[in-house]
């Protein structure tokens, strides 16, 4: 017996952009945003947006340096990775 499956890409799609998934992401991002500041010198961001349909359309919170003195904290205490650590 065979069973064929058939995905709803479509539906992939709506769920990837949920509100509830992407409050969920924010959230993280905001977590890690938190640890970070409080952590090093300088400034942390959180960013958040969807990826372009090739074809996954995938949506994605970023935590990043706000400034130059976060840059060069990040860069010599690798504050970013430290905050996703903990």
């Amino acid at each position: 017996m065979s069973v064929r499956v058939v995905f709803n890409v479509k539906g992939f799609y709506d769920l990837r952009r949920s509100d509830g998934v992407v409050a969920e992401l924010d959230r993280h991002a905001e977590r890690i945003c938190a640890r970070a500041n409080a952590m090093g010198k300088g400034t942390y961001a959180t960013g958040s947006r969807q990826g372009m349909m090739r074809p996954q359309g995938r949506w994605r919170a970023s935590v990043v340096t706000a400034d130059a003195r976060a840059m060069i904290d990040n860069a010599r205490h690798q504050t970013l990775a430290r905050a996703l650590g903990s």
